[in-house]
């Protein structure tokens, strides 16, 4: 009996009460997990969702403002670049209109000959003095300037503009009316172009024909003063006697006609008579039959009219 007592004594309690400690034991335990993971629970060496959230927040907002400022710097960039596009295409387009604006006026001859400048200047310089905008070359109205020059300065028939021969400054240069004939009216001298319109100011070399106008008709310069069917007259009439070797001197207006003119043969000095009306050719070859006819009868003729095919009459 002592035996199992001593036994016993060793563990006092019974087995029962034993389980019943244990699972108190647990259920502390359990209790303790659920008190240490509950719900708002802060975890020792750990942070909490709040500040979590905070420090999310935080970076989130850094991160914002990181961006807002880039985007600023990138507005104010753009808003840079397109006043210094706006100022540069300025610049570049007021230097283009000073480029192409006429301040100086820089004149000379299509033909190799020398001019009096001066004068070209001054009348392109009062052209624009009453059409300011077409200082501009690209709203210069080229033939509205011909027409000014033309009535100014009659010697002028028409002007090209040469471009810019410097910074504000533009070339013109000068057609001038090459003369046909010389016309004489009053003790005045005269010169006349292909188109019949009269000029005082010759560049080119003096014609072989002198005009003289007897009609007694009033005349100025840069009026037309014979018709294009007479210049072609006369001039076909030079240039055909020409090659038959006689030069024509003198053509003179008779008082009142138009239809005729007489001719002065350089080495005779009576006139002949000749009509607009018949061929050049025809009335050429008359006039050198009756020169020599003349010449060989030692004939000196008050005048010579050959106005009439085939025939010559003379006084």
């Amino acid at each position: 009996m002592k035996l199992f007592r001593a036994g016993m004594q060793h563990n006092e309690q019974p087995r029962r009460r034993t389980h019943s400690n244990r699972r108190t034991t647990e259920q502390v335990a359990t209790s303790t997990g659920q008190r240490l993971f509950s719900r708002n629970a802060t975890l020792v060496g750990s942070v909490s969702l709040k500040e979590r959230n905070a420090d999310a927040s935080l970076h989130s907002d850094m991160q914002s403002s990181s961006r807002t400022h880039v985007h600023h710097l990138t507005a104010y960039r753009r808003s840079l670049m397109k006043v210094l596009v706006f100022v540069v295409s300025g610049a570049c387009a007021l230097v283009w209109i000073l480029y192409n604006f006429t301040v100086y006026v820089d004149v000379a001859a299509t033909d190799t000959v020398s001019i009096d400048d001066k004068r070209y200047k001054n009348a392109i310089n009062d052209y624009f003095a009453g059409h300011p905008i077409e200082r501009l070359r690209f709203a210069l109205n080229t033939e509205g300037l011909s027409e000014y020059l033309s009535q100014t300065v009659p010697e002028v028939v028409g002007v090209e503009m040469g471009g810019s021969s410097g910074f504000a400054s533009t070339h013109f240069d000068i057609i001038f009316r090459q003369p046909l004939a010389s016309w004489k009216i009053a003790q005045t001298q005269y010169y006349v172009d292909q188109d019949g319109v009269s000029f005082t100011v010759n560049y080119f070399e003096r014609p072989t024909v002198q005009v003289i106008d007897n009609s007694g008709v009033p005349q100025s310069a840069g009026a037309t003063i014979a018709s294009s069917r007479f210049l072609r007259f006369v001039g076909r009439t030079v240039s055909i006697a020409r090659a038959s070797n006689m030069i024509i001197k003198e053509a003179i207006i008779p008082a009142n006609t138009t239809h005729q003119i007489e001719v002065i043969v350089k080495g005779h000095a009576y006139p002949i008579k000749l009509s607009l009306d018949r061929p050049v050719g025809e009335q050429i070859e008359d006039m050198q039959n009756a020169i020599r006819y003349f010449a060989k009868h030692r004939i000196t003729p008050k005048y010579v009219d050959i106005r009439v095919s085939g025939v010559a009459f003379y006084r």
